[in-house]
């Protein structure tokens, strides 16, 4: 069996990831802090991010954007394509992305398969 190189620290940016994710709702500081840490720990590990993973994440505060919560969004059609617009509630800076052919309007990190249901080796 291969063992994957640097495996702790994917354990411990998706462990980041998903705190961050559900502490947006209750303290946006808390959630831009632990995607600091996510950000500081892939750069030091020189890992990549997925790049639905960075499309959450603010580049100015690194707040995690979540629609309605931490963020709006917009749809928005120029000429043929059509685009996501993500405008940031803490710092009001926005990113835009083409949105997804089949027409659906969330990523797929935010639909209900993507999340991991079983948490038993994390504490709450």
């Amino acid at each position: 069996m291969k063992k994957i190189q640097s495996g702790d620290s994917f354990q411990r940016m998706n462990y980041l990831y998903q705190i961050s994710k559900h502490v947006v709702e209750k303290n946006a500081a808390l959630s831009s802090y632990y995607n600091t840490l996510m950000i500081n720990l892939a750069k030091k590990s020189v890992l990549k991010i997925h790049p639905d993973i960075k499309r959450q994440v603010c580049k100015k505060c690194r707040c995690m954007l979540v629609n309605n919560v931490s963020a709006k969004m917009k749809f928005k059609s120029k000429k043929k394509s059509k685009i996501i617009e993500w405008t940031c509630n803490t710092c009001n800076t926005k990113k835009s992305f083409p949105a997804d052919k089949n027409n659906q309007k969330t990523l797929w990190l935010e639909r209900e398969e993507a999340e991991v249901k079983d948490c038993n080796n994390y504490e709450k």
